[in-house]
């Protein structure tokens, strides 16, 4: 088993401080550095616009400074874990307020971008086509599904929409899925479930290993590429692992070591084939966010050295 050393993990630390945004910043500070909730909260709320919504550029792939259903699932993920603090009230009942606004009745959910994403750098896979909607949108449950799962656990914010019914639906909606084409689909069921614990059935758990064991992969010589490896679905020893063998869990956690050892950064598998200028500052910041969550899977499976862990 091999963990980070402390000059590894002060390289990572030294590359994030210096060239990742402030929000990684404050968040690599609160999780290692005693930094205060409301820094993060405040670099949040640059990111939010005045429908409660969340753009500019907060999810790297696309820089339109407009809100999106998208980009409000990444601001909600922060948020979430700060729902304690004062200062993140008001912004996920904005955020809320935002959701209920956007949802399309017809799609019994939301569409990820909208049109004007377009206007603005981004990766072909974020382009609106002439049908409204982008590839992402082939599969419901991203951001839809997630995005649901917020309703129900802020329900008391929520005026107009049936949650009850919306939650129901979505995991019979999964339930009839009889094959799976997206990964991230996959890991927005995974975060409704999350938030919606009573509805893991057997039937829903048995749902949700085969999903992942159609998607995932276990080989390092795949984990160069942009794929889902098992760390994205096992997050922590305490997680269920749908099938996925403990020593692949090793292995992946090795390989990010190795990784981080290397390079002392967590690099994007993925590149933009258009607006390379601007792809250099997404991949910058990808590259931050990137490494904070991993060092982040480290800490949680007790993989770096203890004076890492102060």
């Amino acid at each position: 088993m091999k963990t980070l050393s402390p000059n590894a993990f002060q390289q990572a630390r030294n590359w994030i401080m210096t060239e990742a945004r402030p929000l990684e910043q404050a968040l690599f500070s609160y999780e290692y550095e005693n930094g205060s909730a409301d820094d993060v909260l405040n670099e949040l709320a640059k990111f939010q616009n005045k429908d409660g919504g969340f753009g500019n550029g907060l999810e790297a792939d696309f820089r339109m400074p407009h809100s999106s259903p998208m980009a409000t699932s990444v601001g909600l993920q922060h948020l979430i874990q700060f729902a304690d603090q004062p200062k993140a009230e008001p912004m996920i009942q904005n955020a809320i307020r935002y959701l209920e606004y956007s949802f399309l009745e017809e799609r019994q959910g939301w569409l990820a971008v909208p049109k004007e994403v377009n206007e603005y750098p981004h990766a072909f896979w974020w382009t609106v086509h002439e049908n409204g909607m982008s590839w992402i949108d082939d599969n419901w449950g991203n951001p839809s599904a997630e995005l649901i799962g917020y309703l129900h656990i802020f329900e008391h914010y929520v005026a107009a929409l049936n949650v009850p019914k919306l939650v129901d639906q979505a995991v019979q909606h999964f339930l009839n899925l009889e094959k799976f084409e997206s990964e991230h689909e996959i890991y927005c069921y995974l975060r409704l479930l999350a938030m919606v614990p009573s509805q893991r059935t057997e039937k829903v758990e048995k749902q949700i290993e085969r999903a992942v064991q159609s998607v995932v992969k276990l080989d390092r010589e795949n984990w160069e590429k942009y794929v889902p490896f098992p760390l994205k679905f096992v997050a922590s020893p305490e997680s269920k692992t749908y099938g996925i063998p403990q020593f692949k869990v090793e292995d992946n956690l090795d390989y990010f070591v190795e990784k981080i050892e290397e390079h002392g950064v967590i690099e994007p598998t993925w590149a933009w084939n258009d607006y390379m200028n601007v792809w250099e500052e997404a991949k910058r910041e990808w590259t931050g966010a990137l490494t904070l969550g991993t060092l982040g899977g480290l800490k949680r499976f007790n993989r770096m050295e203890a004076e890492n862990k102060l």
